[in-house]
């Protein structure tokens, strides 16, 4: 019964043995598992220790170097014995690692660990470095190096410069939070116009065509038309009978400033000489031949009254003679008084009379040029036109009221046109409308003012503009809101009808370091960009943050200031691998 269970026994402790064995061996199971292209500074290949790390040996002491990275970050391991493979004491060696990368040196000081002495810090990848070696054992200094290459390469400047390799430094970035949208390029409809003749005619001659370009003031066509003659004529006739009305008025207000002078002066009771010299030269009309003769009168019968008085008290004349000279007198100037105040109402009255015309007759210009503009005459043409000969009362020409482009054209040479005919279409393409479709759900995110950035991809072109207009209405179909922004088109390059995407900006962020989404490779399982340090570029695995499709956060494995690449970035990856610089993890 006892020999049963000594055999199972014994098979067990032996599979046990193995067990033990095996785990104590783990490492070493591990080399080709982690074989890393090295060489010593002589170029020839270093030899491998049992535990598969890099093997140097001088005046009896031999150490074994191996970067250990199963299931734990790459550390250095220092296993150390005689040359004979006895084991050394670890506590009598000293070991330090210097590490020199293309950007720093990492150095890296050892404690024993159970069998071998154990690096004080993580080994960062990539694992490119040339490796010194500083070790003492025994009042003895021991120095080795060696260079451990994987992800670099060097490129000469030519073919950087033949690559379109662009280089630029690492730094901080707004990241932006984006929406992402689609859109069409529309017309500015504000910068639209529709042409018409504004009167019936018949087409003379036509100047622009199709996809023309004109400029303000631009001719377009010529038409006949005889309702521009007889509007032409109309403000001609009024012209002249303004100007008429105008003389007519000049004329009898200077009447009326003589006429005002002439009384005045007749107030003196001035002799008939005298009033006649001062008033010989003055434009007075009828109120002279009037009033002169009346003032002769009214003097003769005042001197007859006033001699007849002096008689009378000196007995010589009789009474009866006395008071017919008081009659005649009083009489005459009861007349002549009349008679002056009704030459200066008349004279007034005939000023308002001949000012009311002249308000008539501007009334008429003004009425007749006001449709000469409104026909699209300009102020120069219609202060020329007493200088146009007959045959150009007839013609119509039809002008562009904006700059743009002709986008459509509906007359021909010798076709009759209606004054609402829409002839032409000008649009001014400086500006665009951009007529975008927003989802209902995504309406919270967006509010006017908002920056955008349109992209076409097929002309690989982008534009920035503000969202200008938001609808207040969903459309019950396809559940979107219509926003508009505007973008400059100087180049003419955004075309309507065009299908585009667009970024709406909901928020930015900056962050320290960021690098575009174009510059960043993937080798094995690290995303990497490449550094450049002289003519060497050498991958530097990143931990990555945000990505807002254009810019990727980094937030360890890039130093502010470092040089990497930008464009053109997989051609870096392409040399690389085929100088075999990557080691298999």
């Amino acid at each position: 019964m006892k020999k049963k269970f000594i055999l199972p026994l014994i098979l067990i402790l032996l599979m046990g043995v193995f067990v033990g064995r095996m785990i104590l061996n783990m490492d070493v199971a591990t080399v080709d598992h982690d074989s890393h292209e090295s060489t010593p500074e002589q170029g020839n290949p270093i030899a491998r220790g049992p535990h598969g790390g890099w093997l140097f040996s001088e005046n009896g002491l031999q150490v074994e170097v191996k970067i250990f990275e199963t299931g734990i970050p790459p550390q250095f391991r220092v296993y150390v014995t005689d040359v004979s493979g006895k084991t050394v004491p670890l506590n009598e060696v000293d070991v330090v690692i210097d590490l020199h990368r293309l950007d720093r040196v990492d150095k890296i000081h050892f404690k024993p660990v159970g069998k071998y002495l154990l690096g004080d810090k993580e080994v960062v990848e990539p694992h490119s470095f040339d490796v010194k070696i500083h070790a003492r054992w025994k009042e003895q200094s021991y120095e080795w190096e060696f260079a451990q290459i994987e992800a670099r390469v060097e490129l000469p400047d030519e073919a950087i410069k033949n690559a379109d390799i662009t280089i630029q430094p690492a730094g901080p970035v707004k990241l932006k939070n984006l929406l992402h949208l689609s859109g069409e390029i529309g017309l500015n409809e504000e910068k639209v116009v529709h042409i018409v003749p504004r009167l019936d005619g018949v087409v003379k001659k036509v100047f622009k065509d199709l996809g023309d370009r004109v400029r303000v003031g631009d001719v377009l066509a010529i038409i006949e038309s005889r309702e521009l003659a007889d509007a032409k004529i109309n403000y001609l006739a009024a012209t002249k009978q303004t100007d008429l009305a105008k003389l007519d008025l000049e004329r009898q207000s200077l009447i009326l400033k003589n006429t005002s002078q002439m009384l005045d002066l007749l107030q003196k009771e001035l002799d008939l000489e005298e009033v006649y010299r001062e008033l010989k030269d003055l434009v007075i009309g009828k109120s002279r031949e009037l009033l002169i003769p009346a003032y002769a009168k009214l003097s003769l019968a005042k001197s007859v009254y006033l001699r007849e008085k002096k008689l009378l008290e000196k007995g010589i004349s009789s009474e009866a003679e006395y008071l017919l000279a008081v009659e005649n007198y009083k009489s005459g100037e009861a007349k002549y008084i009349a008679l002056r105040e009704k030459i200066a109402y008349d004279g007034q009255w005939a000023v308002r009379q001949k000012k009311r015309t002249y308000e008539i007759e501007t009334l008429k210009l003004q009425t007749a040029r006001q449709k000469l503009f409104a026909l699209g005459l300009t102020n120069q043409e219609v202060g020329t036109l007493s200088n146009q000969g007959e045959h150009a009362f007839t013609q119509y020409e039809l002008r562009s009221p904006l700059g743009g482009v002709v986008i459509q054209k509906h007359l021909t040479t010798g076709e009759a046109v209606k004054n609402d005919d829409d002839v032409f279409l000008l649009a001014d393409f400086s500006d665009v409308w951009v007529n975008i479709a927003i989802p209902a759900k995504d309406l919270k995110y967006v509010k006017l003012g908002q920056v955008v950035v349109v992209k076409d991809d097929n002309l690989a072109i982008e534009a920035k503009g503000k969202l200008t207009y938001l609808d207040s209405i969903i459309d019950e179909k396809n559940r979107t809101v219509t926003g508009r922004v505007v973008i400059p088109n100087a180049k003419g390059h955004w075309r309507p009808g065009t299908f585009v995407t667009l970024e709406l900006l909901l928020e930015e962020r900056r962050v320290p370091i960021a690098v575009p989404t174009k510059a960043i490779q993937t080798i094995r399982d690290w995303s990497v960009v490449f550094v450049k340090y002289g003519n060497f570029f050498e991958a530097r695995p990143l931990e990555l943050g945000t990505n807002d499709g254009n810019w990727v956060e980094v937030l360890e494995g890039l130093k502010a200031g470092e040089q990497y690449v930008v464009k053109n970035s997989f051609v870096v990856k392409a040399e690389i691998e085929k100088s075999s610089a990557v080691h298999s993890h």
